[in-house]
């Protein structure tokens, strides 16, 4: 008991001592030897709290440096799915379908903050990934580029957090067998998935909130989500 004690202590004397110094991330933290002398309390415990500060992704731990804070993420929550999705894979369709719902609601806040650079971005996104289809070559990262350069401008770091979390947990279950061919390897239909994309685009364009949140819906049910990953 007094061991979990000592480290919730330490966790709380961080958090106070993020939030009294208005730190930023990347600031350097006290030391665990600083730590432990501060708070009267053995190194052990110290230790114990920064590791678990560490796994959800608060803090880095450099050799060197010392405790670096990290800058906003969601690393424990994708963590948190991959071992999931293993117990129970029908989280994987309760997953997709929340993604689909949020992706979907996203269309109006995309074409009321988008903006002609993030357009011409996005466009050479789709070159890129035209390109690489072409070669025969691997482009589940230019799905997760677009994406990301679509959301940006709605300036919701948790929201494109998520969103990337998803595209994660989708690439990470196909490659451990759990869903089949969410990226496409078929020239065809890595084609097709991609015309998906510049339509979903054009849309935003022509700035037709019901067509590209219709568009964005279409291309989410063209995604191969087995019976398996379904609730039995």
């Amino acid at each position: 008991m007094e061991k979990t004690c000592n480290t919730s202590i330490v966790k709380n004397y961080i958090r106070d001592y993020i939030a009294k110094n208005k730190l930023q991330p990347g600031a350097v933290l006290p030391s665990e030897g600083q730590i432990a002398e501060e708070l009267d309390i053995g190194r052990n415990s110290v230790r114990e709290a920064t590791r678990a500060l560490e796994s959800i992704g608060l803090i880095e731990i450099r050799k060197g440096k010392g405790l670096i804070l990290r800058s906003f993420n969601l690393d424990a929550v994708l963590d948190i799915f991959s071992y999931g999705f293993i117990l129970d894979n029908s989280m994987l369709f309760d997953l997709y379908e929340i993604r689909r719902m949020i992706e979907c609601s996203l269309m109006p806040h995309v074409i009321e903050n988008i903006n002609d650079v993030v357009i011409s971005q996005c466009e050479m996104i789709l070159a890129e990934w035209a390109f690489l289809v072409q070669k025969g070559e691997a482009v589940h990262e230019m799905d997760r580029k677009f994406h990301d350069a679509l959301y940006a401008p709605a300036g919701n770091k948790l929201l494109i957090g998520l969103c990337d979390i998803f595209w994660t947990s989708f690439k990470q279950a196909e490659d451990n067998g759990l869903i089949i061919r969410y990226f496409p390897d078929n020239k065809d239909d890595a084609l097709s998935v991609l015309e998906q994309h510049r339509q979903i685009l054009n849309a935003i364009k022509e700035r037709d909130v019901k067509k590209s949140s219709s568009l964005m819906y279409q291309h989410f049910r063209s995604l191969e989500i087995p019976e398996k990953s379904k609730r039995s």
